[in-house]
């Protein structure tokens, strides 16, 4: 893997807990931002990161190749950025971070493409060359829920979380400083409860009479929700996943976690015992447009008190795709 990618990383957390991330973030990247000019010479359209190699001519007149990366399929795709925007053989602008270890690598955030439009390459970007008419977004248009009436059980796209103000442990925040986030930019999946449900990634609800599949695009992860249970069997071992037992209750689908021993809360090294009890609740809008989760975590290692985390998923009538994750080499 890149140094590059192990930083894009890094840095795509930071919209859950920068002020934690800042002493991490200096380390792998540097905060010095640069253009360069050239031409495209390898597309991979691929996760956990795009990536492109671009020839560029320096200042000194010396011909030199970038490896630039960018975002996953899925969030590029969400800000209407395809694989057909590029060729190999394009002579664009790009704009992002250098790399403070690999003078030839770099974080991208922006594209000029040939026709004079500007891509979007990392979450939460705006335009740097150009005025906003040339700015390539989406504009998703939300599923008519109540003529299609299937409740719960379709594809839903979930909001950006905050994770910054939980009441954490003083002991779950020192113990971050001993994680070795190089190693875990390294993974390529599969990831744990309650994490797994905290991410950009598009989720999707199957009914199967006695159980409810609850699958997500990052990583290619299924989870079964047992609703023929009110606990797990006897003898259940653990798993990263643990066993997860559900039940309407007033309208609502409330999903109970137990048995997991997933150790961390989140990407930055919080850790979570295996003690951990996780409460999901999905409450469907009038409209069927909208699931708003409720994700109760209680573990006394990590918090001083339960942790609610809040988000809303839309329907805006996505698919899931194979994540099929890749590690550079």
């Amino acid at each position: 893997m890149s140094l590059t990618l192990r930083w894009c990383l890094i840095a795509g957390l930071a919209f859950l807990t920068p002020s934690v991330l800042a002493h991490h973030s200096v380390a792998y990247y540097s905060s010095e931002r640069i253009e360069l000019a050239g031409e495209i010479t390898e597309i991979r359209w691929q996760n956990p990161h795009i990536r492109f190699a671009l020839r560029a001519i320096g200042s000194d007149g010396a011909e030199k190749t970038w490896r630039l990366e960018s975002s996953s399929i899925f969030l590029r795709e969400k800000d209407g950025v395809t694989r057909e925007l590029f060729r190999v053989g394009d002579h664009v602008r790009v704009f992002g971070r250098s790399s403070s270890h690999d003078a030839a690598a770099m974080l991208v955030t922006n594209m000029l493409l040939p026709d004079g439009r500007e891509a979007p390459l990392w979450p939460n970007t705006g335009p740097h060359f150009v005025r906003a008419d040339k700015w390539i977004t989406a504009q998703p248009q939300l599923v008519d829920g109540v003529r299609e009436n299937r409740g719960i059980f379709r594809v839903w796209r979930p909001k950006e979380v905050s994770l910054a103000s939980l009441p954490y442990t003083d002991a779950a925040i020192a113990a971050r400083t001993s994680f070795d986030m190089l190693a875990a930019a390294e993974r390529c999946g599969p990831e744990g409860m309650p994490r797994i449900m905290m991410t950009l990634f598009p989720y999707e609800f199957i009914d199967r009479g006695s159980d409810i599949r609850v699958r997500t695009e990052l990583y290619d992860t299924e989870r079964i929700v047992h609703m023929d249970r009110t606990a797990p069997p006897a003898g259940e071992p653990r798993s990263v996943l643990g066993y997860s037992v559900g039940e309407w209750r007033d309208g609502a689908l409330v999903i109970q976690t137990s048995l997991s021993n997933w150790p961390y809360f989140d990407q930055i090294g919080t850790p979570l015992s295996e003690d951990v009890r996780i409460e999901e609740r999905y409450s469907l809008s009038d409209d069927q447009t909208r699931l708003d989760l409720e994700i109760t975590v209680t573990d006394p290692t990590t918090f001083k008190s339960p942790a609610i985390i809040r988000n809303s998923w839309l329907a805006y009538g996505d698919t899931i795709q194979r994540y099929d994750c890749q590690k550079a080499n």
